[in-house]
């Protein structure tokens, strides 16, 4: 049945690639069913593999990941092909609020500020968001708690916006923050030295780390009372709120997600 899954979501990625030769490098139409007349516009952060990320695929750049076949299926349950807009990941919640785009997925945590801002579809991975403080290997013995990094003299980086940046905010106040709003420039500053560490979802920490920074390693994990990856669209959206959450179900009753999660795991 997994071979079967994967032979249908590599010949869905195929078939989105034909309408990718006239958009810009931050726009990825799909073409999910040819009857399809319309577009449901969807907004990501494509810098958090492997739930969203960038990648050249037959020689056209193309956003591949978890998410992205999940708002696939989202699109095809409301009859409409997906166009994804790739932005800031701090940009994401007030597009929404502002009706800039239908709905936005990105491994996003519903926090109680993003709930005033907008409405969240259920939860649909709640095992993937452990939060971890990333380090170079050399200064291991140097961060081993939070306490280690709350300090004015550690430099300690976030993507803006973010889960972790409200994390860094409240456990480690004392240090001295950077916040950057693209995930790849703050684990190449990790890298360079221009930081000591990083906060990061676990998953998506251990796939930077496989796929380009083999210095680097997870020193330990961050405590966070929000928990869960759901989906958001702008307030009083039933409709569209409804056709995610039984999709959700569906994905999640027939095993779906937890065979892209092995799938775009097994790629770092």
């Amino acid at each position: 049945m997994k071979k079967i899954l994967l032979s249908l979501l590599v010949l869905t990625a195929t078939l989105s690639l034909v309408a990718c030769d006239s958009q810009s490098s931050n726009v990825f139409k799909f073409i999910l069913d040819d009857s399809f007349d319309e577009f449901l516009v969807m907004e990501t952060s494509a810098d958090y593999p492997p739930f969203e990320n960038i990648e050249e695929v037959d020689g056209k750049n193309t956003v591949v990941g978890i998410d992205i076949e999940i708002a696939k299926a989202i699109a095809l349950a409301a009859g409409k092909n997906l166009q994804v807009v790739h932005k800031g990941f701090d940009f994401l919640i007030t597009d929404i609020q502002n009706g800039k785009a239908d709905f936005a997925i990105a491994a996003i945590t519903p926090t109680p500020e993003r709930l005033e801002q907008v409405d969240f579809s259920d939860v649909y991975l709640d095992n993937e968001d452990e939060q971890v403080a990333v380090i170079k290997s050399s200064d291991a013995t140097n961060y081993v708690t939070i306490d280690d990094i709350n300090l004015e003299t550690v430099r300690v980086g976030a993507q803006t916006g973010s889960l972790q940046s409200y994390i860094l905010q409240d456990q480690a106040p004392e240090s001295y923050a950077t916040y950057i709003q693209d995930l790849n420039t703050l684990f190449e500053n990790l890298n360079n030295g221009q930081i000591e560490v990083l906060l990061s979802e676990k998953t998506v920490a251990e796939t930077y780390i496989a796929d380009e920074y083999s210095d680097l390693q997870i020193a330990f994990s961050v405590y966070s009372q929000y928990n869960g990856n759901a989906i958001a669209v702008q307030k009083d959206n039933a409709a569209l709120l409804a056709i995610i959450n039984e999709t959700i179900a569906t994905l999640k009753e027939s095993g779906q997600i937890d065979t892209w999660v092995e799938y775009y795991s097994a790629q770092s």
